[in-house]
């Protein structure tokens, strides 16, 4: 298709849509309503089977859900940092939290040497240039050298 006639087609098209507007009567929207206050106004589920599922995903959260409200406990962790939770998390002892948390970092590890090995593979089958990359992914490249420097470093302090 030629520049010119591309023009065309796009003049057409924008003169359409203007000559549809002008017949429009009217235009309403509802973006500004407040939303409904009814826990099951469009879904097919009962409140019992509501009161499982979220009863289930509590758990998973360490929240505990009895049948008497009064008893029912929140774990707030708000305004806590990572360390502090994990510090004060009452299962495990020490070194099993570190323990833990070294085999985690190791599953962690290993996903991200796969997504490298097959990123590293592919660019050199395609035969992409370094230079060829965007200034995002340079950028990119070189934080994830420094964390890797700062983690190498701490990994030697945790020994």
């Amino acid at each position: 298709m030629k520049k010119s006639e591309l023009k065309t087609l796009i003049k057409s098209i924008v003169s359409e849509i203007l000559s549809d507007e002008k017949n429009l009567d009217e235009v309403n929207t509802t973006a500004n309503i407040d939303g409904y206050q009814t826990p099951f106004a469009f879904s097919d589920s009962d409140e019992e089977k509501h009161k499982k599922n979220m009863k289930s995903r509590a758990e998973v959260f360490d929240y505990k859900s009895t049948e008497n409200k009064k008893s029912n406990t929140v774990k707030i962790n708000e305004g806590k940092s990572l360390f502090h939770v994990f510090r004060d998390h009452p299962d495990l002892s020490p070194s099993q939290k570190v323990g833990v948390t070294v085999r985690e970092i190791n599953k962690l590890m290993t996903e991200i040497e796969k997504l490298i090995r097959v990123s590293s593979r592919y660019k050199s089958e395609k035969k992409v240039n370094s230079s060829s990359l965007w200034k995002t992914t340079n950028r990119y490249l070189a934080k994830i050298d420094e964390k890797i420097k700062r983690i190498s470093h701490k990994i030697k302090e945790l020994k």
